[in-house]
């Protein structure tokens, strides 16, 4: 049960600090900022959850970023911009996914703790 209550109560700050973001920015700046940031604080999370287990890995990893961070509004916005120009669409979905893919390696490189990633 600990567990679904730690889920539960970190989706519900994550949805709470994402609308807050989305309350100060456009939708669209608003994707950038939690999809980057999200994956950059995953991956760090990740890397530093690694060298040590923690009760709270599925508060923050799980429910807090679950929820903070947002596939569905990018996949909506992507096929959006897909319809209405195909390479601004490709070039929108190839970015954004490089981004933060990138941003979660240097999270997870800075706080793994290694000099060279060894996969």
């Amino acid at each position: 049960m600990t567990n679904w209550l730690q889920v539960f109560i970190g989706g519900m700050v994550g949805a709470i600090l994402r609308f807050t973001v989305q309350t100060l920015t456009s939708t669209s700046i608003m994707l950038w900022v939690v999809n980057i940031l999200g994956s950059f604080i995953l991956g760090s999370l990740n890397g530093y959850f690694e060298k040590k287990e923690s009760t709270y890995k599925l508060f923050f990893t799980t429910g807090l970023l679950g929820a903070f961070t947002t596939f569905s509004t990018f996949s909506q916005n992507w096929f959006l911009f897909l319809r209405d120009n195909v390479i601004f669409g490709i070039v929108y979905g190839i970015a954004m996914t490089a981004v933060s893919f990138i941003a979660a390696f240097i999270g997870y490189f800075l706080n793994r703790g290694k000099s060279l990633w060894n996969g």
